[in-house]
């Protein structure tokens, strides 16, 4: 692209002239196929096992949905990212909001899952990040997964499902969740724990957009040897589980969480088959006190309502066309609900992941009904997973909504960690634009590793932010 210089006296400069220049800058940059970000960040964790080497990729977002690499991305953590060396082993990775914004806009903060730390940024103004002093902190429990804010407090789910500390894993700690203040340098000062002394793991922590005194859990522990084959299932635990609830806690204005439930997921087949109904991504309604819930083994959209308190009501199960519905989101009008679906269905002739799209507008808020569904592009083949099943190398997990409305990002992971897969392939972010009436299209896929992901990786968690 050529740059072109002009030299002009002041005292010259007309209104005319300066709209002229301007109009000419944003000329150049469409025909360069960008446009200007104008302070639009977009970030993501690399999730990197490698010790030390976690880290936050950032970018400037452009209205097209390109991307930009901002300077000094990526940003180390302080911390290492968990290694599920597992051949696809459900569980250790499946979390929602691994890395969230303070609600100020100013402070990033991120999981170390296997360093069991948080870690703390200030985000600048060209969108860089700085470690607030003393980050990262101790998480206060075993494999964190995933934040949540509520005013100045950071909650944190501990899962504890890292293969890498089975002693911890098998009886030596459980789950948690964890709330911190945040300090106006951005430090955090630990307030209070809800252990889990079931084992059942915490894989999302979520604050209501109605109340942010009340808080609400999602856990479930998958520990079964599904194919009989140890080396590829490996049990974790010292039982077989297959399960999962539903909590919901107070926050009081100390920043002290309490349980106030914990729900176990009603039976939506019928008769019940061997594996139940097990939850996996939660997500609330922006105006409506409804909570939605991925019943990831059965392919439904679970509805529940929730009182003051936060007590849930369950509502329905809708049906979803996709296969293993996981991670949701809804826009901030309330009309439209986005469900990413991990693996590809048979019946539907589906290759890859694909997002399942509902109308969650008006009375359908507590019935949403499926209006359309898109398929991600697959950059590889498929492998056999832990489940002796194909599964696509790269499938779909985190999502987020543009603040505009306008796109939607989808985060998937190279799930085939095996030797025999050598292509850098398979860790990519899906762009995908958001169309009249709330369905989406394809614009553009982003492989992560040119921008310092590594392919043995499986990134975690996208948030993206206006100045």
């Amino acid at each position: 692209m050529k740059v072109y210089t002009t030299t002009f006296r002041c005292e010259r400069i007309t209104l005319r002239a300066v709209r002229q220049l301007v109009l000419a800058v944003a000329l150049l940059f469409a025909a360069s196929g960008t446009a200007l970000a104008g302070g639009k960040t977009l970030y993501l964790q690399s999730a990197n096992t490698a010790e030390g080497q976690n880290s936050i990729v950032a970018y400037d977002r452009m209205s097209n949905g390109e991307l930009v690499p901002i300077a000094g991305s990526p940003f180390l953590t302080g911390g290492t990212g968990i290694d599920n060396d597992t051949n696809g082993k459900l569980g250790p990775n499946d979390n929602d909001t691994p890395i969230v914004l303070s609600a100020d806009g100013k402070r990033l903060f991120a999981v170390n899952g296997h360093s069991n730390t948080i870690a703390a940024f200030d985000i600048l103004d060209d969108g860089a990040l700085r470690h607030v002093n003393g980050s990262p902190f101790p998480s206060m429990g075993v494999g964190p997964v995933s934040l949540a804010i509520s005013g100045d407090f950071l909650l944190v789910a501990n899962r504890n499902e890292d293969p890498h500390q089975l002693d911890e894993l098998r009886g030596a700690a459980n789950g948690n969740y964890a709330s911190f203040r945040i300090l106006p340098d951005g430090r955090l000062d630990f307030v209070s724990i809800v252990d889990i002394a079931d084992g059942q793991k915490p894989t999302q922590v979520l604050v209501s957009q109605r109340d942010p005194s009340i808080v609400f859990g999602n856990e479930f522990q998958v520990d079964a040897d599904f194919d009989g084959d140890g080396d590829v299932s490996k049990l974790f635990s010292n039982e077989a589980f297959v399960r999962g609830r539903l909590r919901t806690m107070r926050l009081d204005s100390k920043g002290r969480l309490t349980t106030t439930a914990a729900v176990d997921l009603v039976e939506t087949a019928d008769p019940a088959p061997d594996v139940p109904t097990v939850p996996l991504g939660i997500w609330d309604h922006p105006e409506k006190n409804i909570l939605y819930v991925g019943f990831v083994t059965r392919n439904q959209l679970g509805v529940y309502r929730y009182d003051t308190d936060g007590s849930l009501i369950f509502l329905t199960a809708m049906a979803n066309s996709g296969q293993d519905i996981c991670w949701l989101r809804v826009n901030e009008d309330g009309t439209r609900l986005y469900a990413v679906n991990n693996l590809p269905r048979e019946d539907e002739k589906d290759n890859a992941s694909t997002v399942t799209v509902f109308d969650v507008s008006g009375e359908k808020a507590g019935r949403p009904d499926e209006i359309g569904r898109v398929e991600l592009p697959m950059p590889l083949g498929t492998f056999v997973n832990n489940r002796n099943i194909p599964q696509p190398n790269s499938t779909a997990f985190q999502l987020d909504i543009d603040p505009s409305g306008k796109l939607l990002w989808v985060l998937a992971q190279r799930i085939d960690q095996t030797e025999g897969n050598q292509s850098d392939l398979g860790n990519v972010l899906h762009v995908l634009k958001i169309n009249r009436g709330g369905k989406l299209s394809v614009l553009k896929s982003r492989h992560l590793a040119q921008d310092g992901v590594h392919p043995r990786a499986r990134p975690q968690g996208i948030v993206t932010k206006d100045t």
